[in-house]
């Protein structure tokens, strides 16, 4: 199999779990008083409510505890656009990751690009809101009010991708073989 058909492969399978992705990570800046430890065995789908890493659960149950403190320290030096971002780059990781795993027959390319197409689309929606965050000296000057209307910006963009991509994903799922299927359902799983 040559590299381009392994690269659209991992595509495929990133974006079909970008999609369901798009919803954890709904808040662009953490609200320590609502974090909740991670669950050991959390599925990538299935983050804790008010979760702020950029990380899927079951990554970071596998960090351990000292581990999960140092992501957490590290982000929170981290201005709003920044953990924004690094979230961005790190769900396009996983998607490329689940992909790459997924090997995608030449029939289900075509549903992976489909779906590939909607989730780029809302992924440089969400950039775009990320660019808007204010910068480590901004920070300071924003209001409660501010932090309200930006959370809901990105929930509604979020919703709205979820709901766009969901007949796309759909599609590719019906697709897929059992095993596949197993890959897509919990792609950290060994």
């Amino acid at each position: 199999m040559n590299n381009s058909i392994l690269a659209v492969a991992g595509l495929i399978a990133g974006l079909a779990i970008a999609v369901p992705m798009l919803a954890w990570s709904a808040d662009p800046e953490p609200q320590p008083a609502q974090t909740a430890p991670a669950q050991h065995g959390a599925g990538v789908m299935a983050p804790m409510a008010g979760d702020d890493h950029p990380m899927p659960g079951a990554m970071r149950a596998q960090m351990g505890p000292m581990g999960q403190g140092l992501m957490r320290r590290t982000m929170m030096g981290r201005s709003p656009r920044e953990r924004c971002e690094e979230r961005l780059a790190w769900r396009a990781g996983i998607i490329a990751y689940t992909v790459t795993k997924l090997n995608l027959t030449a029939e289900q390319k075509p549903l992976w690009d489909r779906l590939n197409g909607i989730v780029q689309n809302a992924t440089d929606r969400e950039r775009q809101l990320c660019a808007s965050l204010p910068s480590a000296e901004q920070r300071g000057e924003e209001t409660i009010l501010d932090r309200v209307s930006r959370r809901q910006q990105f929930l509604s963009a979020r919703l709205q991708a979820l709901q766009q991509a969901q007949p796309a994903l759909e599609a590719l799922y019906q697709s897929l073989s059992s095993d596949q299927k197993a890959v897509i359902n919990h792609p950290f799983r060994r």
